[in-house]
Formats: structure tokens, C-alpha cells, sequence
């Protein structure tokens, strides 16, 4: 007890002494003149691995390697200390154990009040650690340095802030043809064109990557003997920790080989596309000759039987459902062509499709021939979707007519819709979707002929029996809606067609309807066609309107100038006299800003509409241009 007490009493009596006790991260302790241990702390303990007892009395060389002994280092050790005062060094030391680490290490001479040497204060730290961790960068340094130098397919340089050469890499001087020794310090535009530096494109360069970071590009470059190669560049803008700019990495590939076998390519690819375009030229024609001479049989057949047969209202009422029926097919085939000159947008519109199924089930059925038996399997609770329903229809009466050819002897035509949660399959696609699938029992595909099917004007009948276009406007309607197609087939065991298509996110929208009946004013009708103007005039007149007519947009212009207002502009898109119907509404709203206007076309809604006026797309029929109305006058609009 007295013992421990009097230990107490020295730390109280020397706090220093307890201070260096205490330190565990470093091993400080004293040595004789002649280099032996006379004191050890906690830190020399945890550090060394000798107890006090073990090491006091012991020469300080113990911890040294075996080589330095023999080098005779702990000799120099003291004699720099003994000289200079102090000596500074890092090394490998070693355990009690025998293990090595790695040790900075600090020897002061200690002197007393007269000068003379009395011994040596020794600090000794683990460096093992921090040692690796500066080998290991040190090594990824140099390892990167060996790879940015050994590549050679890239030029790899540095430019400083001004975009002078920093460093230059094996690539660089082999695709520029310049030493380090020759362009190190020179600016970077030397390797630009003489009429790209006089346009300043060195100087954006720079700026754009200062600025945004990046700067990447393509462009004709000039190598050291004056020869130009086309290059594919990257310059990144390169800053310190503070965010501050010191510099750009510069990463240039000769892109001249690939870009001649691109352009050779290109011009293959145009020799080619140009003689399939004759062919499918070809095809296209008679496939529509052949669809359109079906049409305007029917339309003369049942024009020339209603007119004989005025008298007999039931069989006019048949022939002229003929003929709307006809017409119909026909805007069908008009709508399908536009939509592959990508002149016709969808007009999208959340679908029922419990309704919509019942609709087409009944317009299918006629279509085919009496040997093929339609059988539906419809989920009562189908999600709806966001389509266009008349490119739905046209998807669906193309998978069937393509079903009815495959079965020249009869079969079985099969519609099935279910609503399905999809994971990633087909093609990514997940989420609520319904899956509509036509199967038919006819005489299937072999396997070359399934990977083209969906090619727009591929087809494997004969010439002016079809287009080619329907399975394609298949694809490409599933495609426009984010949906996807698949078909299964085998030679003799019949085809089947899957449509993925993405389930409504929105609610029912249908069509804008105010209630209750307004008076309807007139409309200024703007139509080159006299017989299309007329049509036009007495539906508005059924819809509750008076109608005037102007035949080109300068009529119209001259009739409002005067005074003549009407309620409402009804303008096609496309006229002769120089001004079209977006020209007249363009003017007619700088004139008369409150103005309703509603443009019409039978070529591109898009173009019109992107012109900011709303757009009915012809043909047209009575409850369209009801809505249409409705729409832009604010009120129901329906036929008295």
C-alpha cells in the first residue's frame, strides 16, 4: 500500500512524468551517452513489445534490422544527435516479436545546466499504415502514368489553364506526329485547321469546357507534316480541391478510317434504299390501286343504284350507309399512309375497351368470309387505355384480314384481351397492361419470313393483292403507344399476334361537353372545293348554324374587312392563291384576337397545329365537327 501511495506521490510531485506515461500512440523514452534504454513508456510498450523491465538497460540498437546493425545506423544515429542536436529519420524497426514496421523517428540531444551531455530523449511513431497507403498510391500512380503512356490508340495530354501542352503520351505523338520535346508549352490550336483558329473554335472550345465542364466534338485536325485526320475529342476541365480551374485533359481518337468506311456505308446503304424505294414504290402502287378500285367500285356501284331507286327510300338509306362505309375504309387507308409519312400524329384518347371490343367484334365478323368461324374471349374487367381508337381498329382489322389470307380454306379466328401485370417482358415493359392476342388456325410462317413481318411493304402475296403496310402500322402503333408486339408461329399450325399495350394512368376524359342549348350564330366557311364547302355548309346547318363560303383565304380577308363578323372562322389548311388557311388565321387573330378560328386538313394536323390553332383532321363526319365546336365555342353542340 505504501508503495502504490508513494507512486502517487511522485506523479502528483512530476505531472510531465505523468503526461509521458499516459501516451500510448508513440513510444518516447530517454538512453544513456551510449545509447542505452533508461527510461520506456505506455507507447513504447504497445509499439516495441518489451515491458519496462525487459528493455531498461538494454543498448536502443535492439530495435534496429539486422542490415542497419551491420551498416552500423545506430552508431551514426547518435553521433548525427550528439553533433547536430537533433536527428530526423524514417525506417524499418523491429518488434520484440521480431515483426517489422515502419518508424519515423526522432533523437534531441539532452544536456544539463552546464552544457554537457547526459543522454538522449528518443520519439519513435508507427508510420506502418500510412507507409502502405503511400506505396499503394504511389504504385497506382505510376501504374496509371504506364497505362495514359502506353496507350496509343488515344492521344492523352494535359493543357494548362491557357491551353498551353502540359504532358504528351505515346498516342499523341503517334497520331500527331509531334515529340513531347516539340509540343510541350505549345498552345493546343497549333492541331487545329487554319480556318477553324480564324473562326475562333480553339477559344470556345476552351470556354465551353471552363464553363459547363465538357466540351466534346468532331472535326478535321492537322498532324505535324500538314496532314489532316478527322477526330473524335474530349476536353474536361480539370480543378483542385477549392474548385479552382488548373487545367483540361485532352483525349483525342483519328476517327478518319471509320468515318470514310461510314460514308462508304451511307452511300451503299443510299444505292440500296434507292432501288428497294422503286420496289416498294411498286408494290405500294398496286396494293393501292387494287384497295382503292374495291372502294370506288362499291361508292359508283351504290351512287349509280341509289339514284335509280330515289323512290325507294329503305334501299337509298342502304346504298348511302354503303357508301359512308366505303368512305370510311378509305380515310382508314389515307389515315394509315400519312401516319407512315409521320404526317398524321394518333389522337389519343382514353378507350373503353369492353365497349370498343363489342364495337369491333361486330365490324370483323362481315369482313371475313363465311368459312371462318370468330370466336372472342374478352375479360368483362379490361383496364382502358390511352389510344388513338380508330388506329386500335385499324391494328385489329389488319391482324384479321391478315388471319382471313392465312386460311384459304377456312378456319378459326380467335380475339382474346386480358388484363396482365408485366415484370420486364417483353421488352422492358412493366406494369399494367392489357394483352390482346389474335390467333388463327391458318397456315402459319416459316422462320424467315416471321423476322420481316413487321418491315414495312414486306409481304409473301402477290402483286395487287396488298400494300404490305398492315402487320407494320401494327408495330408501329404498339410502338407509339409504349406498348410492344410479339408473333408466334409454325408452318401449318397457324399464327398468333400479342399486343402489349400500357393500361390508362388518367382519368375518363371523352369529349368536353357544356349543357344546355345556346344560340348558334354563323360560321365563315374557307374552302377552295365547291362541293366540299356545300358538304361543310349543311352540316353546320344541321349543327344549328348559317354558313357563308369563301372560296380562298383573300375572299375571307376582304369579307371581314368590310365589316361581314361571323361568330366562327372554319378554314382549310391547304388553298391556291398564295395564302394558306394558317397564314389567314394568323392574321385573322393580329386583326380580331377574340375570333374563334378551326382549321381543317386532310394531309398534316401536326403542321398546323403546331401553329398553335386548333385542327379537325378531314374526313370529317357530323359528330366530330359537333365536338370539335363544342370544344373551341364552349358549348354541346349536336345536331337538331
Amino acid at each position: 500500500m505504501e508503495g502504490v501511495l508513494d507512486d502517487v506521490k511522485d506523479l502528483k510531485a512530476d505531472p510531465f512524468k505523468l503526461l509521458v506515461q499516459s501516451i500510448v500512440d508513440y513510444a518516447i523514452y530517454m538512453l544513456d551517452r551510449n545509447g542505452f534504454v533508461t527510461s520506456w513508456n505506455a507507447g513504447a510498450e504497445r509499439i516495441k513489445g518489451f515491458q519496462t523491465e525487459e528493455i531498461v538497460g538494454k543498448h536502443f540498437s535492439t530495435f534496429y534490422t539486422e542490415e542497419d546493425r551491420a551498416a552500423g545506423l545506430p552508431k551514426k544515429v547518435l553521433d548525427t544527435a550528439r553533433k547536430d542536436g537533433k536527428y530526423l529519420g524514417e525506417g524499418w524497426r523491429v518488434r520484440k516479436d521480431g515483426s517489422r514496421f515502419w518508424a519515423s523517428v526522432v533523437v534531441d540531444r539532452i544536456n544539463d545546466g552546464k552544457g554537457k551531455l547526459i543522454g538522449f530523449a528518443k520519439i519513435t511513431r508507427d508510420m506502418t499504415e500510412q507507409r502502405e497507403a503511400q506505396q499503394a498510391l504511389l504504385q497506382a500512380e505510376r501504374g496509371f502514368r504506364l497505362l495514359v503512356q502506353g496507350v496509343t490508340d488515344y492521344a492523352i495530354f494535359m493543357l494548362d489553364p491557357k491551353g498551353r501542352v502540359a504532358n504528351w503520351n505515346a498516342g499523341a505523338q503517334r497520331i500527331k506526329g509531334y515529340t513531347p520535346e516539340e509540343i510541350v508549352g505549345e498552345h493546343f490550336s497549333r492541331f487545329y485547321t487554319p480556318e477553324d483558329r480564324e473562326a475562333g473554335v480553339p477559344e470556345r472550345a476552351l470556354e465551353t469546357a471552363r464553363k459547363v465542364g465538357r466540351y466534346e466534338a468532331e472535326g478535321w485536325r492537322v498532324r505535324k507534316d500538314g496532314s489532316r485526320f478527322w477526330a473524335s475529342v474530349v476536353l474536361d476541365a480539370i480543378k483542385d480541391d477549392d474548385g479552382k480551374l488548373i487545367g483540361f485533359a485532352k483525349i483525342t481518337r483519328d476517327m478518319t478510317e471509320k468515318r470514310e468506311a461510314q460514308l462508304r456505308l451511307d452511300e451503299s446503304r443510299e444505292q440500296l434504299f434507292r432501288s428497294q424505294k422503286m420496289e416498294a414504290l411498286g408494290q405500294l402502287t398496286g396494293g393501292l390501286a387494287h384497295d382503292f378500285n374495291n372502294l370506288l367500285t362499291a361508292i359508283l356501284g351504290a351512287c349509280e343504284l341509289a339514284l335509280r331507286n330515289l323512290g325507294d327510300s329503305e334501299k337509298v338509306t342502304r346504298m348511302l350507309d354503303g357508301v359512308r362505309g366505303s368512305a370510311q375504309r378509305g380515310a382508314s387507308l389515307t389515315k394509315q399512309l400519312l401516319a407512315f409519312a409521320r404526317a398524321q400524329p394518333l389522337e389519343i384518347k382514353q378507350v373503353d375497351l369492353k365497349q370498343f371490343f363489342g364495337d369491333v367484334t361486330t365490324l370483323v365478323r362481315p369482313s371475313l368470309r363465311s368459312d371462318i368461324e370468330v370466336v372472342t374471349e374478352i375479360s368483362d374487367q379490361l383496364w382502358p387505355i390511352d389510344a388513338d381508337a380508330g388506329a386500335l381498329e385499324l391494328a385489329l382489322l389488319n391482324l384479321a384480314f391478315n388471319a382471313r389470307d392465312a386460311m384459304k380454306h377456312g378456319g378459326t379466328l380467335k380475339i382474346s384481351a386480358h388484363n396482365e401485370m408485366l415484370e420486364g417482358k417483353p421488352e422492358g415493359l412493366r406494369g399494367e397492361h392489357v394483352v390482346v392476342r389474335v390467333s388463327d388456325t391458318g397456315s402459319g410462317m416459316p422462320r424467315e419470313v416471321m423476322e420481316r413481318v413487321f418491315e414495312p411493304f414486306f409481304t409473301t402475296k402477290t402483286f395487287g393483292e396488298g400494300t404490305g403496310l398492315g402487320l407494320s402500322q401494327v408495330f408501329g402503333f404498339a410502338k407509339q403507344l409504349g406498348g410492344a408486339v410479339e408473333v408466334e408461329s409454325e408452318v401449318d399450325k397457324g399464327s398468333t399476334f400479342t399486343l402489349y399495350l400500357p393500361a390508362s394512368r388518367g382519368s375518363e376524359t371523352g369529349q368536353m361537353r357544356m349543357n344546355g342549348m345556346k344560340p348558334r350564330g354563323r360560321v365563315l366557311i374557307v374552302e377552295d372545293d365547291t362541293f366540299v364547302a356545300e358538304l361543310a355548309a349543311d352540316m353546320l346547318s344541321e349543327l344549328g348554324f348559317e354558313s357563308a363560303v369563301a372560296h380562298s383565304a383573300k375572299e375571307a380577308l376582304d369579307r371581314l374587312a368590310a365589316g361581314d363578323k361571323p361568330q366562327l372562322v372554319f378554314s382549310d389548311v391547304v388553298m391556291p392563291g398564295g395564302l394558306t388557311g394558317i397564314e389567314l388565321a394568323r392574321k385573322l387573330r393580329e386583326r380580331f384576337p377574340e375570333l374563334p378560328i378551326l382549321l381543317t386538313t386532310g394531309y398534316s394536323e401536326q403542321v398546323a397545329a403546331s401553329h398553335g390553332f386548333p385542327v379537325l383532321q378531314k374526313p370529317y363526319e357530323l359528330d366530330a365537327l359537333a365536338d370539335a365546336l363544342g370544344n373551341l365555342l364552349k358549348q354541346d353542340i349536336t345536331a337538331h
